[in-house]
């Protein structure tokens, strides 16, 4: 068993040779990926093939590790779902209204359904409903510390957009608009302003380079605790 890096993500590789193989595959697995190839294909071809299949194992890989978790939820009441670093409760109950309302009560993520919803309608609804009560907090949190954080680096961003991508959580264009993926509100809060402040360093600095590192490190000296953090478990922030 060999591992493939691919940006920051460690994915584990297994290789499969049989004469029975016709061609070269790429499968992803639960736990790795595979390729499987016939014996004369040489070592060489298949880190080449590799290589060029990096973005579709990665895409790949990233959606079946998202499913794996999506699974295990059942939106049931008592289950649980982090929020900005913390786990939330979830409440569900019937009230005397037509829609359906989620808020938050403490660490208590209470959604109200309607009296007169059959009970595997309301179940289907809550998951829609929860993961638009997301997206709605990402963006006022995003926004604010967006605002905050640019007036501290004293940098002006344009746009922001709030984007569901599977392998980017945030990009920031020549035109100084920033986009942030809304999962980013399941993580830590150090977390978020780990990756507010990366985009944000990118008006200043629009790549990667050691320069880019020396301004987000000097508004957040810890960021490679919480740069890590992301890469173990960013695959983990799915609804």
């Amino acid at each position: 068993m060999d591992h493939l890096k691919i940006n920051d993500e460690i994915i584990p590789c297994e290789e499969r040779r049989s004469k029975g193989y016709r061609r070269v595959t790429l499968s992803i697995l639960d736990d790795r990926v595979r390729i499987s190839a016939p014996k004369h294909v040489s070592a060489k071809q298949l880190k080449e093939l590799l290589l060029a299949k990096q973005e579709w194992i990665l895409t790949h890989w990233l959606e079946s590790r998202q499913k794996q978790v999506r699974s295990s939820r059942q939106y049931l009441d008592g289950e649980h779902f982090p929020y900005r670093g913390q786990v939330l409760e979830l409440r569900l109950r019937r009230y005397a209204q037509r829609s359906i309302r989620v808020s938050l009560e403490g660490l208590i993520l209470r959604v109200d359904l309607p009296q007169d919803l059959a009970e595997v309608q309301g179940s289907a609804d809550v998951p829609g409903a929860v993961m638009a009560w997301y997206k709605v907090q990402a963006r006022k949190v995003l926004k604010h510390k967006l605002d905050e954080q640019a007036q501290r680096m004293q940098v002006i961003y344009q746009e922001f957009r709030l984007k569901d991508q599977k392998t980017r959580w945030g990009s920031c264009s020549t035109r100084g608009n920033l986009n942030l993926n809304w999962r980013i509100i399941m993580a830590p809060e150090e977390v978020i302003d780990y990756l507010v402040i990366h985009e944000l360093a990118h008006l200043t600095h629009p790549n990667h380079s050691e320069r880019f590192w020396q301004r987000v490190r000097a508004f957040m000296p810890e960021y490679p605790t919480w740069k890590k953090w992301l890469k173990d478990h960013g695959q983990e922030l799915v609804l």
